[in-house]
């Protein structure tokens, strides 16, 4: 054995216990290497400063303060406070909070910043890169790899014109926002309004071929041009002989035969009574 290789003892190996170096192993030379791309490098640089979710640091923050809201809320209960009051001094102390903006990152007893989570390792990571930039008098728009470049500043003014450029992109869209919202919200305040008042449409007239029919006096061309009531008298005449033919239609044999003779009978007895009247007539006229 040499320097922890080899056989502890060639004992049995039927070997010497010699050690030397393979001699059929080849080494890799220069052209095997795989050198990392410009993009490669990008991406690593990325991943590496990845900016933190501010909506998971907002969320975790306003965690927080609820919690500190609730130990708050429980020593007022301790104290013996009323509801009422309860209530208001936490919403007071919750604003307060609210206030104050961002809280500080929690820091070990030799100042490190101590921070578990992801998003608060890299928020903080944006912190000692701010400080350290400022302390190399190092622009915020410093372009990566132009700090040969004679075209420097040019690069830097680009930068900086494409991210005001970004801010007030989202400006904008935020104020899009907040008046698209402003004006649904106007809409439906509108719309209750009309609600109480009481506010109601006008009914329309949905179409009717019979009743077009009788009102433009189609298929009669030299009928005059009749009223509403003449209008609705016709009406419920057509209805009152629909009815009727539709009775007659589904009227057993025997019933039409008695249908018959009580409309003979019935036309006998108006003949005689208009008989009758006309003598009667002429007995007072003499």
């Amino acid at each position: 054995m040499y320097n922890g290789i080899g056989l502890t003892t060639p004992r049995g190996s039927g070997t010497n216990g010699h050690v030397q170096r393979n001699w059929a192993f080849v080494r890799p030379g220069k052209k095997d290497k795989d050198y990392r791309a410009e993009d490669d490098t990008k991406k690593l640089d990325a991943q590496l400063n990845r900016p933190p979710n501010k909506e998971i640091l907002d969320h975790d923050r306003k965690r927080k303060i609820e919690v500190k809201c609730i130990e708050f809320e429980e020593i007022l209960e301790k104290q013996g406070r009323t509801p009422e009051e309860i209530k208001s001094h936490v919403d007071s102390y919750r604003q307060k909070l609210m206030g104050q903006g961002k809280t500080d990152l929690a820091k070990d007893e030799f100042g490190r910043v101590a921070v578990r989570e992801t998003h608060q390792i890299a928020e903080a990571q944006q912190q000692k890169n701010a400080k350290l930039r400022e302390a190399f008098n190092i622009s915020e728009y410093f372009v990566e790899g132009s700090s040969f470049d004679c075209d420097r500043k040019a690069k830097e003014d680009l930068a900086k014109t494409v991210a005001l450029q970004k801010e007030l992109d989202a400006q904008r869209e935020s104020l899009a926002a907040a008046a698209a919202v402003a004006t649904a919200a106007a809409a439906a305040a509108a719309a209750g309004k009309d609600k109480e008042t009481g506010k109601r449409y006008a009914l329309l007239r949905t179409p009717s071929r019979e009743r077009d029919d009788v009102a433009t006096g189609a298929g009669k061309p030299d009928a005059p041009a009749n009223s509403g009531d003449e209008r609705e008298h016709v009406s419920k005449s057509d209805r009152k002989k629909k009815k009727k033919r539709a009775r007659e239609s589904s009227a057993s044999p025997e019933r039409r035969k008695d249908k018959k003779k009580k409309s003979k009978k019935h036309k006998k007895e108006r003949d005689s009574y208009e008989k009758e009247s006309k003598k009667k007539r002429k007995v007072m006229y003499k």
